[in-house]
Protein backbone atom coordinates (compact mmCIF):
# COMPACT_ATOMS: atom_id res chain seq x y z
CA UNK A 1 0.00 0.00 0.00
CA UNK A 2 1.35 3.37 -1.05
CA UNK A 3 1.36 4.82 2.33
CA UNK A 4 3.09 7.77 0.94
CA UNK A 5 1.02 9.50 -1.64
CA UNK A 6 -0.74 12.61 -0.75
CA UNK A 7 -3.65 14.60 -2.26
CA UNK A 8 -3.54 17.78 -4.05
CA UNK A 9 -4.89 20.48 -2.17
CA UNK A 10 -5.70 24.10 -3.09
CA UNK A 11 -3.58 25.35 -0.11
CA UNK A 12 -1.22 28.48 -0.69
CA UNK A 13 1.60 26.05 -1.23
CA UNK A 14 0.32 24.68 -4.41
CA UNK A 15 -0.56 27.97 -5.63
CA UNK A 16 2.87 28.82 -5.33
CA UNK A 17 3.97 26.00 -7.15
CA UNK A 18 2.44 26.95 -9.82
CA UNK A 19 2.85 30.09 -10.07
CA UNK A 20 6.70 29.50 -10.35
CA UNK A 21 6.27 25.83 -12.52
CA UNK A 22 5.19 25.82 -15.89
CA UNK A 23 8.43 23.28 -16.00
CA UNK A 24 10.49 22.23 -12.91
CA UNK A 25 13.19 22.13 -15.45
CA UNK A 26 13.24 26.21 -14.06
CA UNK A 27 14.18 24.87 -11.06
CA UNK A 28 17.36 22.58 -11.78
CA UNK A 29 20.85 24.18 -11.78
CA UNK A 30 22.19 24.65 -15.11
CA UNK A 31 25.36 22.48 -14.94
CA UNK A 32 26.40 20.16 -12.39
CA UNK A 33 30.18 20.76 -11.07
CA UNK A 34 32.76 18.29 -11.87
CA UNK A 35 35.91 19.87 -10.72
CA UNK A 36 36.90 20.68 -7.12
CA UNK A 37 36.98 24.30 -7.80
CA UNK A 38 33.28 24.24 -9.45
CA UNK A 39 32.09 22.16 -6.31
CA UNK A 40 33.52 24.64 -4.38
CA UNK A 41 31.70 27.49 -5.71
CA UNK A 42 28.39 25.89 -6.23
CA UNK A 43 28.42 25.10 -2.52
CA UNK A 44 29.56 28.73 -1.55
CA UNK A 45 26.50 29.65 -3.49
CA UNK A 46 24.41 27.23 -1.67
CA UNK A 47 25.63 27.84 1.93
CA UNK A 48 25.08 31.93 1.50
CA UNK A 49 21.54 31.08 0.24
CA UNK A 50 21.22 28.92 3.50
CA UNK A 51 23.29 32.39 5.56
CA UNK A 52 20.64 34.97 4.29
CA UNK A 53 17.82 32.96 4.39
CA UNK A 54 18.78 32.71 8.33
CA UNK A 55 19.04 36.28 8.62
CA UNK A 56 16.43 37.95 6.56
CA UNK A 57 14.20 35.30 5.14
CA UNK A 58 13.36 34.37 1.58
CA UNK A 59 11.76 37.92 0.89
CA UNK A 60 15.23 39.12 0.89
CA UNK A 61 16.79 36.61 -0.98
CA UNK A 62 18.27 37.85 -3.90
CA UNK A 63 20.56 36.50 -7.05
CA UNK A 64 22.64 39.66 -6.13
CA UNK A 65 23.13 39.09 -2.56
CA UNK A 66 24.03 35.45 -2.63
CA UNK A 67 26.54 35.97 -5.17
CA UNK A 68 28.00 38.65 -2.97
CA UNK A 69 27.78 36.80 0.45
CA UNK A 70 29.19 33.57 -1.76
CA UNK A 71 32.16 36.10 -2.87
CA UNK A 72 31.62 35.16 -6.50
CA UNK A 73 30.01 37.46 -9.39
CA UNK A 74 26.57 36.93 -10.56
CA UNK A 75 27.30 35.86 -13.84
CA UNK A 76 29.27 33.02 -12.22
CA UNK A 77 26.14 32.20 -10.10
CA UNK A 78 23.96 32.37 -13.63
CA UNK A 79 26.62 30.15 -14.49
CA UNK A 80 25.00 27.28 -12.44
CA UNK A 81 21.93 28.49 -11.37
CA UNK A 82 18.95 30.27 -13.53
CA UNK A 83 17.33 31.87 -10.61
CA UNK A 84 17.09 32.31 -7.01
CA UNK A 85 13.94 29.21 -6.72
CA UNK A 86 16.71 26.37 -8.29
CA UNK A 87 19.41 27.58 -5.18
CA UNK A 88 16.90 27.27 -2.89
CA UNK A 89 16.01 23.95 -4.25
CA UNK A 90 19.57 23.00 -4.30
CA UNK A 91 19.43 23.82 -0.43
CA UNK A 92 16.57 21.42 -0.01
CA UNK A 93 18.10 18.38 -0.89
CA UNK A 94 21.53 19.09 0.60
CA UNK A 95 19.31 19.72 4.01
CA UNK A 96 16.69 16.97 3.45
CA UNK A 97 19.95 14.22 2.56
CA UNK A 98 21.66 15.48 6.04
CA UNK A 99 18.28 15.23 7.54
CA UNK A 100 17.71 11.32 6.43
CA UNK A 101 21.46 11.23 7.11
CA UNK A 102 21.05 12.53 10.86
CA UNK A 103 17.82 10.18 11.49
CA UNK A 104 19.72 7.25 10.20
CA UNK A 105 22.85 7.41 12.44
CA UNK A 106 20.80 8.51 15.26
CA UNK A 107 19.00 4.84 14.72
CA UNK A 108 22.31 3.34 15.14
CA UNK A 109 22.99 4.91 18.19
CA UNK A 110 19.93 4.04 20.05
CA UNK A 111 21.89 0.33 20.47
CA UNK A 112 22.12 0.16 24.32
CA UNK A 113 19.19 2.37 25.10
CA UNK A 114 15.98 1.50 26.64
CA UNK A 115 12.62 1.88 24.29
CA UNK A 116 11.98 5.40 25.35
CA UNK A 117 15.40 6.51 25.26
CA UNK A 118 15.53 5.32 22.12
CA UNK A 119 12.63 7.59 20.96
CA UNK A 120 13.62 10.37 23.08
CA UNK A 121 16.72 10.29 21.24
CA UNK A 122 15.75 10.53 17.90
CA UNK A 123 13.23 13.11 17.91
CA UNK A 124 15.66 15.24 19.59
CA UNK A 125 18.23 14.34 16.75
CA UNK A 126 15.30 15.46 14.69
CA UNK A 127 14.14 18.42 16.11
CA UNK A 128 18.19 19.70 16.67
CA UNK A 129 18.79 19.15 12.79
CA UNK A 130 15.55 20.68 11.39
CA UNK A 131 17.19 24.08 13.93
CA UNK A 132 20.55 23.71 12.40
CA UNK A 133 20.85 27.04 10.48
CA UNK A 134 22.95 25.30 8.08
CA UNK A 135 19.81 23.32 6.73
CA UNK A 136 17.42 26.67 6.28
CA UNK A 137 14.35 24.67 7.03
CA UNK A 138 12.90 27.31 9.35
CA UNK A 139 12.99 29.91 5.88
CA UNK A 140 12.19 26.76 3.65
CA UNK A 141 8.68 25.26 5.57
CA UNK A 142 7.81 29.10 6.63
CA UNK A 143 8.20 31.05 3.57
CA UNK A 144 9.10 28.88 0.60
CA UNK A 145 6.70 26.21 1.02
CA UNK A 146 6.76 25.15 -2.59
CA UNK A 147 10.04 23.15 -1.22
CA UNK A 148 7.24 20.63 0.53
CA UNK A 149 6.06 19.46 -2.93
CA UNK A 150 9.66 18.99 -4.49
CA UNK A 151 10.64 15.58 -5.60
CA UNK A 152 13.98 16.06 -2.96
CA UNK A 153 11.32 16.53 0.06
CA UNK A 154 8.65 13.79 -1.20
CA UNK A 155 11.84 11.14 -1.31
CA UNK A 156 13.34 12.58 2.23
CA UNK A 157 10.18 12.05 3.68
CA UNK A 158 9.64 8.41 1.89
CA UNK A 159 12.85 7.69 3.10
CA UNK A 160 12.01 8.58 7.13
CA UNK A 161 8.82 6.53 6.60
CA UNK A 162 11.15 3.44 5.23
CA UNK A 163 13.26 4.16 8.59
CA UNK A 164 10.26 4.20 10.55
CA UNK A 165 8.92 0.67 9.00
CA UNK A 166 12.57 -0.59 9.73
CA UNK A 167 12.71 0.57 13.48
CA UNK A 168 8.98 -1.18 13.89
CA UNK A 169 10.04 -4.55 12.16
CA UNK A 170 13.43 -5.09 14.07
CA UNK A 171 11.39 -4.20 17.33
CA UNK A 172 9.27 -6.81 17.19
CA UNK A 173 6.95 -7.85 19.53
CA UNK A 174 8.38 -4.67 21.91
CA UNK A 175 6.00 -2.96 19.60
CA UNK A 176 2.09 -3.46 19.54
CA UNK A 177 0.21 -1.84 17.20
CA UNK A 178 -3.13 -3.41 15.58
CA UNK A 179 -2.18 -2.87 12.19
CA UNK A 180 1.71 -2.28 12.21
CA UNK A 181 2.72 -0.99 8.34
CA UNK A 182 -0.13 1.84 8.61
CA UNK A 183 -0.01 2.89 12.38
CA UNK A 184 3.87 2.91 12.00
CA UNK A 185 3.27 5.16 8.94
CA UNK A 186 1.04 7.18 11.05
CA UNK A 187 3.13 7.67 13.96
CA UNK A 188 5.58 9.12 11.24
CA UNK A 189 4.03 11.81 9.69
CA UNK A 190 2.47 12.90 13.21
CA UNK A 191 6.16 12.61 14.39
CA UNK A 192 7.63 14.39 11.64
CA UNK A 193 5.41 17.26 11.51
CA UNK A 194 5.57 17.90 15.61
CA UNK A 195 9.23 17.61 15.27
CA UNK A 196 9.11 20.68 13.27
CA UNK A 197 6.74 22.55 15.01
CA UNK A 198 8.80 21.82 17.82
CA UNK A 199 11.71 22.90 16.08
CA UNK A 200 10.25 26.31 14.82
CA UNK A 201 8.92 27.17 17.80
CA UNK A 202 10.01 30.40 19.21
CA UNK A 203 10.39 29.47 22.57
CA UNK A 204 13.26 28.63 25.60
CA UNK A 205 15.50 25.93 24.90
CA UNK A 206 13.87 24.55 28.48
CA UNK A 207 10.67 24.50 27.20
CA UNK A 208 11.71 22.98 23.94
CA UNK A 209 13.52 20.13 25.74
CA UNK A 210 9.88 19.70 27.77
CA UNK A 211 8.22 19.09 24.39
CA UNK A 212 10.56 16.79 23.31
CA UNK A 213 10.34 14.47 26.25
CA UNK A 214 6.57 15.12 26.17
CA UNK A 215 6.24 14.23 22.29
CA UNK A 216 8.53 10.83 23.00
CA UNK A 217 6.12 9.84 25.87
CA UNK A 218 3.06 10.09 23.32
CA UNK A 219 5.36 7.78 20.81
CA UNK A 220 5.75 5.52 23.12
CA UNK A 221 2.66 5.35 24.49
CA UNK A 222 1.02 4.88 20.80
CA UNK A 223 3.91 2.13 19.79
CA UNK A 224 3.87 0.44 23.22
CA UNK A 225 -0.33 0.58 24.44
CA UNK A 226 1.18 1.83 27.87
CA UNK A 227 3.13 4.72 29.41
CA UNK A 228 6.90 3.96 29.86
CA UNK A 229 8.09 3.27 33.37
CA UNK A 230 10.63 5.39 35.52
CA UNK A 231 13.33 2.35 34.61
CA UNK A 232 12.20 3.24 30.83
CA UNK A 233 13.52 6.75 31.21
CA UNK A 234 15.87 6.68 33.81
CA UNK A 235 17.28 3.25 33.93
CA UNK A 236 19.59 2.34 37.17
CA UNK A 237 22.67 2.08 36.59
CA UNK A 238 23.51 -1.46 34.87
CA UNK A 239 27.15 -1.51 34.88
CA UNK A 240 28.38 -4.86 35.68
CA UNK A 241 29.59 -6.23 38.93
CA UNK A 242 32.38 -8.27 39.32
Amino acid sequence: MAYHERPTTGRPADRILTRIEPSLAVLEPRKTPRQARARATFAAIVDACAQLLASGGYDALTTNAVSERAGVSVGTLYEYFPNREAIVVALAADACRRLVERMTQAVGETDGMTRFQGAEHLIRAGVETLRAPQNGFRALFREAPFVMRLPVFQEARNALDLLCQDIRRKAGGQIRLLAPQADAWLISQMLFSAMVEIALLETTETNRTFLIRQLAQLTFRMAVGCDASDDEIDPPDRAERP
